[in-house]
């Protein structure tokens, strides 16, 4: 008696066209995910800065998420107008910056170096990252920290002078 009041409130097809919504809705979901899964995006991994403040920049980026075919990703800095959307000033170390993407281990790494020390920090930049057809741009900041071990001073030189003697 319920159930017949039910139905003729819903309409009787009432049940077939949510599971055909609920169908629906898995398979936009599961067409979704196979897709996101072959869209391989270059991301930052571990940043290592194998230098100090005031020498000159020496850091290694790891690259991850790059497409699985064994394709170099490609790097450079971001356009100028990137940084000044966000607000974020090019460190003058970077109009000289070096760049290479190497593979050690089957791993790639964005290794750069600068000629010019460093006295600051952090160096902020923004890197374009292109991995085929695929082109992102990604923030990282490269801290640096006072050497542990600095170089000793140098010694002052003797006086040389007349050495007067009491008498």
């Amino acid at each position: 008696h319920i159930r017949a009041a039910f139905l003729s409130a819903i309409g009787p097809d009432y049940m077939p066209r949510r599971c055909l919504a609920l169908v629906l809705r898995a398979a936009s979901i599961l067409a979704l995910s196979a897709t996101l899964a072959c869209a391989h995006a270059v991301e930052i991994g571990e940043v290592v800065v194998r230098s100090y403040i005031g020498q000159p920049l020496v850091a290694d980026i790891e690259l991850t998420g790059f497409s699985p075919d064994g394709g170099v990703v490609e790097a450079k800095l971001a356009h100028p107008d990137v940084f000044q959307g966000a607000n974020i000033g090019m460190h003058p170390v970077l109009s000289k910056l070096r760049m290479s993407v190497m593979k050690r281990d089957g791993r790639q790494f964005l290794h750069m170096t600068s000629i010019a020390p460093v006295q600051t920090q952090y160096v902020h930049l923004f890197l374009d990252l292109a991995d085929g057809s695929r082109r992102s741009v990604l923030a990282a900041s490269l801290p640096l920290v006072a050497d542990p071990r600095p170089a000793p001073p140098a010694s002052p030189a003797p006086r040389q002078g007349n050495a007067q003697s009491a008498a």
